[in-house]
């Protein structure tokens, strides 16, 4: 199967993905896996959550976390931890401000490792989205309100690019029942000009994905009740026309959680599920974006044997090799396939029998890794797990992370170096817990 893949640019050198099928392997002991000890970093004595983490260039990581305490009114924030390229971990950080009750916080960071914060926040009206600069020292920019007043806003992305400019994306809900997609750009210089409006029709917009190249260009790209549009953003700032990247369906039909991966000269390859009103099934679909905004052909990318789709995870190298997860509702089996950047589909892969909350990321050469959540151990809700894969697709051995754990996340370096951070719940507290790879 292959999808038609506009504009290619001539390769230097091609180097096919080959995924041969793989069973369920046995599972070695944690202490086999190639894994630091687990380190609590958020603070006992609180519950800590919904963790996101990135890398630089240099290796350099930053995570960030919800953290609420335990007494009434029971008061939420932001707060983030670095940690160096040796090991060495930063003190904790408060991000949001008092008087918040801030949700789903985002970071992204440039090449030298100046980070942007983003998370949607109540504050005694609406929910609205708020951004920090933190520079590479671990200094706190201003604390930024990115939207407007008069709409309540579910849900922010963010990305930045290696100079630091970030886009900061939501969606609005007002009240007269529109739901529409945003986004605003944040300056290295701290610049913000306008929010922008992306698409007005349809009126039912989930928060837009969005994806930088090397150089400076983006590729936005959301639902959007029974569509999927994209648009991209130049690096000097201006938005190309709207497309619609999805075929023309029953109205009936669905699609949800688009999502964007982009190499380094921007070709995309825009992602969604896509639910189909006439046998009720839900399968992933994607269509090429090239830099120069031609749009390719649709493409089923799941298999029609997996009719039950339900997360998904999307992850690109610089060459535009791509790695695709899915796991499926009722056997939890979980599943990843190569797409070329010649738009060739490999075969999917087994990568475990009970797989949930995953998440695939990849380095520049496309080395990457799967983390997911596995059946619990010894009475435990839950473990963390993950598969390492080459560039040349050869995938490895099942590793147990941690016996004890749910709702993993993971990063990348540019380099390969692997960090995983879940939650763990200890007798008086929820934390949450970092282990690193090699």
């Amino acid at each position: 199967m292959t999808l038609t893949r506009p504009g290619l640019r001539p390769l230097v050198a091609s180097i096919t993905l080959v995924l041969l099928t793989a069973c369920i392997v046995s599972l070695p002991t944690p202490a086999s896996a190639a894994f630091s000890q687990a380190v609590s970093v958020s603070p006992a004595g609180y519950d800590s959550y919904h963790s996101q983490a990135n890398f630089d260039r240099q290796g350099d990581a930053l995570f960030v976390w919800v953290r609420e305490s335990h007494n009434y009114p029971y008061p939420r924030h932001i707060q983030m931890r670095s940690r160096s390229h040796t090991g060495t971990w930063g003190s904790t950080v408060t991000v949001s401000p008092s008087g918040q009750d801030p949700r789903l916080p985002k970071v992204a960071l440039d090449d030298d490792g100046d980070a942007i914060v983003v998370w949607h926040a109540y504050a005694g009206g609406d929910y609205r989205v708020y951004a920090r600069r933190v520079s590479r020292t671990g200094t706190l920019g201003t604390l930024k309100v990115l939207s407007p007043t008069g709409a309540k806003v579910h849900g922010t992305d963010v990305a930045i690019d290696s100079d630091g400019d970030a886009v900061v994306t939501w969606n609005e809900w007002h009240d007269d029942g529109r739901v529409l997609p945003m986004m605003r750009r944040y300056t290295k210089s701290g610049s913000l000009p306008a929010a922008v409006l992306l698409a007005s029709s349809p009126a039912r917009a989930e928060t837009p994905a969005v994806a930088f190249d090397r150089e400076g260009d983006a590729v936005l790209a959301w639902a959007n009740d029974n569509v999927v549009q994209a648009r991209t953003l130049s690096v000097s700032g201006t938005l190309s026309g709207l497309k619609t990247v999805s075929p023309n369906l029953s109205p009936i039909d669905r699609h949800f959680t688009a999502r964007v991966a982009v190499d380094r000269d921007g070709d995309a390859l825009v992602t969604w599920r896509h639910w189909t009103d006439a046998d009720q099934s839900t399968q992933v679909w994607g269509r090429w974006v090239s830099r120069y905004g031609t749009v390719g052909n649709v493409r089923q990318l799941t298999p029609s044997s997996h009719p039950d789709v339900v997360n998904y995870s999307v992850a690109s190298d610089l060459d535009g090799d791509v790695l695709l997860t899915w796991d499926r509702f009722q056997n939890k089996y979980l599943y990843a396939r190569p797409i070329s950047r010649t738009a060739t589909i490999g075969a999917p892969v087994l990568l475990s029998a009970s797989g949930r909350l995953h998440s695939v990321r990849v380095d520049d050469d496309g080395d990457g890794s799967v983390v997911w959540q596995g059946a619990g151990i010894s009475g435990t809700v839950g473990s963390v797990r993950t598969r390492r894969v080459t560039r040349s697709g050869t995938w490895g051995t099942t590793q147990v992370i941690a016996t004890n754990g749910v709702s993993p996340t993971t990063a990348v370096s540019p380099v390969g170096r692997v960090i995983v951070a879940w939650e763990r719940r200890f007798q008086v507290d929820l934390r949450i817990q970092v282990s690193a790879g090699p």
